[in-house]
């Protein structure tokens, strides 16, 4: 398993995807966002780990 900041930054490059930058912006679920990003050759995250990503970005958000 990776660890937390492996995970926040396939993350972070999977989410600043501009070809799904559309896509990602009309879904409305983390399952529809993880569905989205799986068609991405190098996204590799369990939906677990998915979870645990977005989790820590919105906590790092937060202390900003």
């Amino acid at each position: 398993m990776m660890d937390i900041a492996e995970i926040k930054h396939m993350l972070f490059h999977a989410l600043t995807e501009e070809s799904l930058e559309e896509r990602l912006d009309q879904a409305k679920s983390q399952q529809e966002v993880y569905a989205i990003l799986q068609e991405l050759d190098y996204f590799t995250l369990t939906m677990e780990e998915f979870q645990q990503g977005i989790a820590a970005m919105q906590a790092d958000a937060e202390q900003e």
